[in-house]
């Protein structure tokens, strides 16, 4: 017999030989948790618990998953972003905590308000819009993505979370993205920004299993999605409307350049729990 405490010693060990200590043992616990549907609380008061044959086969039949290095997220199919539970797979990205700074951001500043129309682009998991939403429900939300999986699963979490969001595939660099009726207040995005050549230096548990289109731009052209989302921002942004997006922290100032350029003002740069510029929001 094994203790839920040995299991989880046993499997951060393993873990050791992709990921630092700490991390492998932060990746074991969660593991645990999502498989045997314990919360940490519980894991804490029962980790010296036997674990039944039953469950101890549970955390076996995927423990290869982990240790040849594919995401834990992915693994259990949760993530956990915003205080929100999430269904991810392979088909769109994992949320990052430090997007989190976005979404805090924009419910700060406009919760308040009523009546406004939000609009996600590239959207993945959804995890943005639908945290918006369920914490502004009077405001109207809308994603788009490019990726008929990613809809899909972006739908699946709305219905998880309970929150009514509209999810239409959509390709930002099309001439027609909606009807000319629709408009927009805020424009949010966390667009693919990390270059072809820093690829190298990323984990495989992301270059390996992450969606490339969703990741990755070439290095000779990495402004490209801000530039069509501007555009995009300059037909359906209404007129005082923000734009809020997340960048690569070797451009902001060409960001914020670019911006000048399309007409927008106000620019401002946000920082990340790193200090590093990780977000930049501009008016029209």
């Amino acid at each position: 017999m094994s203790t839920i405490k040995t299991y989880i010693s046993n499997l951060t060990n393993k873990l050791c030989e992709i990921y630092p200590k700490e991390e492998a043992g932060s990746i074991a616990k969660f593991y645990v948790c999502e498989v045997i549907k314990i919360s940490n609380t519980e894991l804490i008061c029962c980790q010296h618990e036997n674990l039944d044959e039953n469950k101890l086969q549970k955390l076996k039949n995927s423990e290869n998953r982990l240790i040849e290095g594919e995401p834990v997220q992915y693994v259990t199919g949760q993530a956990y972003f915003y205080g929100l539970k999430f269904f991810v797979d392979k088909n769109v990205l994992i949320p990052r905590q430090e997007t989190e700074i976005l979404v805090q951001n924009v419910i700060q500043t406009y919760k308040q308000r009523t009546g406004l129309r939000i609009l996600d682009i590239g959207t993945g998991s959804g995890c943005i819009a639908i945290c918006l939403k369920k914490n502004m429900p009077q405001h109207t939300v809308f994603a788009i993505d490019i990726s008929e999986k990613a809809i899909h699963v972006c739908k699946r979490n709305a219905e998880i979370n309970k929150v009514d969001v509209v999810v239409v595939k959509s390709d930002i660099f099309a001439d027609k993205v909606f009807p000319d009726a629709e408009s927009f207040d805020i424009i949010v995005s966390n667009p693919p920004y990390v270059l072809e050549s820093e690829k190298a230096m990323m984990h495989k548990n992301v270059t390996g299993y992450e969606p490339a289109s969703a990741l990755y731009v070439s290095d000779n052209n990495p402004l490209i999605y801000y530039k069509a989302i501007l555009d995009f921002a300059k037909q359906y942004l209404n007129i005082g409307g923000e734009v809020i997006v997340e960048i690569n922290e070797k451009y902001p100032e060409e960001i914020i350049e670019l911006n000048k350029q399309k007409g927008f003002s106000e620019n401002e740069i946000m920082y990340d729990l790193n200090k590093k510029p990780r977000f930049i929001k501009s008016k029209k």
